[in-house]
């Protein structure tokens, strides 16, 4: 959100450091030579965008060995639906880390920066589905009666389409700022947000009647207030985008929220699927 996309241009490294500079006096006299087929015969050297890109490489990295625990813990517990799980989790992170060195050598193409997007969406997805099927405490909550899943599946593919297209405007709007005041944008902005706009009367309607259906079921109840609660500060952060000249700290929150909302939506769909309950430490 901040436009820091290729404050780092080379992958791992950032501008050949393991540790990024932090003034353009470390960098050598001619790295816009150096680094012009990565934009950097527009771009300057910028401190900022620089460290928030390697912050979030080492939050990558982090994120990772993390995972690589879970898998190395599986490996101890000898049961093979944790180990081929957290084995597929590994392989994501990897995917991952290869598409984030894609996404800088491609100089941020829209298409690619979208499919970063969904892994991560589909990493945390894995993450919840693993915690589901070894926490004891949410096993005992999904023996009460269970509903369809079939409405909870329609809403969650809803809020992945507009997540998709929420990316594809930002991308539009990342080209538009180049020859555009941030006042201006989005009355430039092409067909691809008017169907943004048109999903979320889709996104509202069906979580709506996803909060009536399931608001009886006790073990939904921190699921159905937290859909309840982020749809208004989606929709307020939407809002505020178009009327407000598209503010930087809107556009962080518009997308947390929509993550956040598909989040809420899984953890429902998770606790209405039959599922073994695994031991695990």
């Amino acid at each position: 959100m901040t436009g820091s996309g290729m404050g780092c241009p080379d992958w791992p490294k950032c501008f050949g450091y393991w540790i990024p500079p932090t003034d353009v006096s470390e960098l050598p006299a001619n790295y816009k030579e150096i680094y012009f087929k990565r934009g950097y015969d527009k771009l300057n050297f910028n401190a900022f965008n620089t460290w928030i890109e390697y912050i979030n490489r080492l939050l990558g990295v982090i994120s990772g060995v993390f995972c690589f625990s879970l898998f190395i813990i599986s490996l101890f517990v000898r049961n093979k639906k944790l180990f081929y799980l957290s084995f597929f989790l590994i392989l994501l992170m990897a995917f991952q880390g290869w598409m984030g060195a894609i996404v800088v050598y491609s100089v941020l193409s829209p298409f690619k920066i979208t499919i970063h997007m969904l892994i991560a969406i589909f990493i945390v997805s894995v993450l919840l589905f693993l915690n589901q099927i070894t926490d004891p405490k949410i096993s005992k909550q999904t023996m009460q009666k269970r509903r369809t899943n079939k409405l909870i599946l329609f809403a969650l593919l809803i809020s992945l389409l507009q997540i998709i297209l929420g990316s594809q405007v930002r991308e539009n709007v990342d080209v538009l700022m180049k020859n555009y005041s941030k006042d201006s944008i989005i009355y430039q902005l092409n067909y691809v947000f008017e169907l943004h706009k048109i999903t979320s009367a889709f996104v509202v309607l069906s979580n709506i009647i996803v909060v009536f259906y399931y608001r009886k079921l006790t073990n939904l109840t921190m699921e159905i207030k937290g859909i309840i609660i982020v749809l208004c500060a989606l929709l307020f952060s939407g809002v505020l985008m178009t009327y407000c000249s598209l503010p930087g700290l809107a556009q962080l929150f518009h997308l947390v929220f929509a993550v956040s909302l598909f989040g809420l939506q899984w953890s429902i769909f998770l606790k209405q699927f039959s599922h073994p309950i695994l031991k695990f430490p």
